[in-house]
């Protein structure tokens, strides 16, 4: 990727990746029962366009390709969530203003009462009836220790998105040492992430997952994903007002040029890939290669490498003649 101010160089992977040559049976079709789900429950102006510009099925499809039909179909919810919470958090209110803390506040709150169970109100945005659908979802999966795990990864990014609101109301840069905790609850990937096992029916044992060791190499994966989104997303938030980027944090943290700060970022992609092999050799020794938790790591370490591939796809991050400062 290029602009009249940086290049964006390749970007390193380990892990083998089949994106572009991958696609799943039953991509086309979730896609249109997702779609007609929304149509009927959450009219939002601007979501067609939106999930256009992630090609919400084909995409979401060969990002997954072990998911079941059903996983599928959540998965997407999953996208549509992220998606929508976006674009409507970004939008000022009538009088112009960005949102407050005690909307956001409320409107997240809400949502997650809703994946609880809370039954829908004529009053409830659409990000309460999307959540609606993904309680249904999990609901006819059964109940499991993953979907637990999801809805703590949900809250913690709705409740990170506010941290990023004063950061960017503030108009203060966060240090590497701040960026680094807040970062990987915005991208959502750790929600995502809890999703897998269950879109896969591939259960993981809830001990395997709470150990130290996996818990990093998870945690490693996250930084890969935040630094690879970062890098592809830099030319659109730097048409922004108040962006919030590894590159600029490495930037005004180190004096570095923005150039100097992409390649900072490069490098530190390299080197948390690098951790995580290290890291995965251990597993073995200490008889944490259980077979669920191996095929889960693997599902995580197909997902990093297409992560690279999505987005240099995927036209959200592409500008094209149509592009806009509107655009989503």
């Amino acid at each position: 990727m290029t602009s009249a101010r940086f290049v964006l160089p390749d970007l390193p992977c380990p892990f083998a990746s089949a994106f572009a040559h991958r696609p799943h049976p039953h991509a086309a079709a979730a896609e249109q029962e997702v779609l007609a789900q929304l149509s009927a429950r959450a009219r939002t102006p601007g979501l067609q366009e939106a999930l256009a510009g992630i090609r919400l099925g084909e995409f979401t499809g060969r990002l997954h390709p072990t998911a079941s039909a059903e996983g599928l179909r959540l998965i997407m919810l999953n996208s549509v969530l992220f998606s929508m919470h976006d674009d409507w958090a970004g939008e000022p209110m009538t009088n112009g203003q960005p949102r407050t803390a005690a909307e956001l506040t409320a409107a997240h709150d809400r949502t997650l009462d809703v994946l609880d169970g809370a039954l829908l109100t004529p009053r409830d945005a659409p990000l309460a009836h999307v959540a609606s659908l993904i309680a249904q979802a999990l609901h006819r999966l059964g109940p499991c220790h993953h979907a637990d795990r999801y809805r703590t990864a949900l809250r913690e990014y709705l409740q990170a998105h506010l941290w990023e609101v004063d950061l960017q109301h503030h108009r203060r840069t966060p240090s590497l040492g701040e960026y680094r905790h807040l970062r990987p609850h915005l991208l959502g990937i750790r929600p995502l992430t809890a999703l897998l096992p269950l879109a896969t029916d591939s259960p993981v044992p809830a001990p395997l997952l709470d150990h130290p060791v996996v818990s990093a190499l998870g945690r490693i994966l996250a930084d890969h994903h935040v630094l690879v989104n970062d890098l592809f997303s830099l030319a659109k938030e730097l048409e922004t007002e108040r962006p919030v980027n590894i590159v600029l944090v490495l930037c005004a943290e180190q004096g570095l040029t923005l150039q100097q700060g992409i390649d900072a970022a490069a490098r530190a992609l390299a080197e948390e890939q690098q951790a995580y092999l290290k890291l995965k050799d251990t597993l073995a020794r200490l008889h944490l290669d259980h077979p669920a938790l191996l095929h889960h790591l693997g599902d995580l370490e197909r997902l990093a490498a297409d992560a690279i591939a999505w987005h240099a796809a995927a036209p959200r991050y592409h500008h094209t003649p149509a592009d806009s400062k509107d655009d989503p």
